[in-house]
């Protein structure tokens, strides 16, 4: 039997004579879930979704709000595994402060003390951006399925591999199919770092300040996330095919595992509450984070759906998704949304606080007009977007999928009250 006719999906087994069946299949058939592709990937997320159970039992989480804060942290915390993936023998930066230790840094400032006067010429590591639009939408995807699977929404998320037109990620149940468009970046990642048993030395002596490096036998290294506050999280090398990749060594152990992510949760906390306050607060975190700018990173690399071009760009992608698909469905079951990882906290009331109730259509919709009013049917008046979903605020524009999405829903499904 076909995944087509096992899936609960509406529009992909239409009967309907509709000019967008073939577009809706092509996607289904291309989308795969994030367990199919990177199931070492899910499993870790239900991992963590089960210390975060557990830290609202305990009242460590109080509400939803600061479940948001969480997932925002957890999102960072795989994130920051997969760019491991791509660690290499060379470009490390070497910081001489006890413990000596080396770091395979993304931003140009060291990854410990937060130094960037003697580290300008360090390299970033940062991957291509068609790379980090795999990493992120991976990441993205893992998080929604197993808030689908604990809310037990009725829900299913699959995303895009490659490529395939407007369309980055599917959600759907039996009654609904979401398309989304993914625009997510990091706040903090948690860089790759090795220790060292002594001090480097030239040939003056142990090496005082911070210095390009390598690390010859990384297969043989022992390796470590770093996380501000002198934490590091050791790593174990998982062979998968061909390829390489990073788990962490204490993710069977769910006493480690949680400690890990309280951990992880209380330093991305200070740095997002740093962020939303424009710096006014936790200021001494700033150089830790993405797209703080000051020539440490570009603040082009703001986090989450906080750049500009990136909310242009996400918006345009609505009304074209829409404007195809969602008018286009004859069942009116096709909805579009915007995905992201944190909302736009710097830029929301400036780009996209105009659109919360705004409806567009077109004039040939228009069904008569009595002088300067006009009547056109519901059906043909579409929102600029169906949901602006992130992981720490989001936006609805239907009772049904804030019933579903809504951190108030995942917090009531993970035990809170």
């Amino acid at each position: 039997m076909s995944r087509l006719s096992t899936s609960l999906a509406p529009c992909l087994d239409c009967s309907q004579d509709c000019p967008i069946k073939g577009d809706l299949q092509s996607f289904y058939h291309a989308a795969r879930e994030v367990s199919e592709v990177r199931p070492y990937l899910s499993s870790l997320v239900s991992q963590l979704f089960a210390c975060l159970r557990q830290m609202v039992g305990d009242r460590q989480i109080k509400d939803a709000e600061s479940l948001g804060v969480a997932l925002g942290a957890v999102f960072d915390l795989c994130l920051s595994l997969l760019y491991a993936e791509r660690v290499a023998n060379t470009g490390w930066l070497y910081c001489p402060s006890s413990p000596a230790t080396s770091f395979y840094p993304y931003l140009r400032s060291c990854p410990r003390c937060g130094k960037y006067n003697d580290t300008k010429d360090s390299p970033s590591h940062k991957p291509s951006s068609d790379t980090i639009g795999r990493y992120t939408t991976a990441c993205l995807g893992a998080i929604l399925s197993e808030t689908c699977r604990v809310s037990r929404n009725g829900f299913r998320v699959q995303f895009l591999s490659s490529s395939q037109g407007d369309v980055d990620m599917i959600i759907f149940n039996n009654e609904t199919l979401v398309l989304c468009e993914v625009k997510a970046s990091p706040l903090y990642l948690l860089p790759v770092c090795v220790l060292h048993k002594k001090p480097l030395e030239d040939e003056n002596g142990p090496v005082p300040t911070h210095k390009i490096t390598d690390v010859p036998d990384l297969d043989n290294t022992s390796l470590y996330l770093h996380l501000v506050g002198e934490l590091r999280i050791p790593l174990r090398r998982v062979r998968d095919g061909g390829s390489r990749r990073f788990a962490l060594r204490s993710g069977r152990k769910n006493r480690e595992l949680c400690e890990i992510l309280k951990a992880v949760i209380d330093a991305w906390a200070k740095m997002y509450e740093g962020y939303t306050s424009r710096w006014s607060q936790n200021e001494q975190l700033r150089w830790f984070t993405c797209g703080c700018g000051g020539g440490v990173d570009d603040s082009k690399n703001a986090p989450g759906l906080d750049r500009t071009d990136d909310i242009k760009k996400g918006i345009y992608q609505m009304l074209k998704i829409a404007e195809k698909y969602r008018r286009g469905c004859k069942e009116k079951r096709v909805r579009v949304a915007l995905l992201s990882n944190i909302h736009p906290v710097v830029h929301y009331e400036e780009y996209l606080k105009g659109f919360e109730d705004a409806l567009w259509t077109h004039e040939a919709d228009v069904q008569e007009q009595r002088g300067r009013i006009v009547s056109i049917d519901s059906d043909n008046l579409l929102p600029f977007y169906d949901m602006l979903l992130t992981l720490t605020r989001s936006w609805f524009r239907g009772e049904r999928l804030e019933r579903a999405f809504s951190l108030q829903t995942l917090y009531h499904a993970l035990g809170g009250s």
